[in-house]
């Protein structure tokens, strides 16, 4: 048996009769009468170590792995669909401000180099499509499997 070293003094009492019934059963030794638990520790013992009577059957295995199986993937392209279409509204809406609002805006961002690049209409196409086309990957190899 295991041993925890968190044990409370009864529970290290009960383990040292169990442990006590465990050796004396495999060495073969007659119970002592000292505890009317230390018997029962003995019986259970004895019990253990016997075979079951029962033989498993011969699928049994395969019968338990069915039924711990994980449930069936349920269908999710809906939810997926529709969080497809929220981004692209998404997209679509802060395209929108940019080109409504921007105008106001962008010039402050002209700060350096940085400001440059987010100031050119080309460096939001080109963050456009780098976002477009990981969104693309991820929506077509999201439902193979690994």
């Amino acid at each position: 048996m295991n041993h925890d070293p968190h044990l409370s003094p009864l529970e290290e009492h009960e383990w040292s009769l169990q442990e006590r019934a465990l050796a004396d059963q495999r060495a073969g030794l007659v119970p002592k009468d000292r505890e009317a638990s230390s018997g029962t520790y003995r019986l259970m013992a004895e019990l253990l170590a016997q075979p079951p009577d029962e033989q498993l059957p011969a699928d049994f295995a395969r019968r338990v792995a069915r039924q711990v199986s994980p449930a069936p993937r349920l269908d999710t392209r809906l939810e997926h669909g529709l969080l497809a279409l929220l981004v692209a509204a998404m997209a679509v809406a802060a395209l929108a401000v940019v080109v409504i609002y921007g105008a106001s805006w962008l010039p402050a961002l002209d700060q350096g180099v940085i400001g440059a690049l987010l100031a050119t209409p080309w460096a939001w196409v080109l963050a456009a499509c780098l976002g477009l086309s990981r969104l693309s990957r991820h929506w077509l190899h999201h439902g193979q499997p690994a």
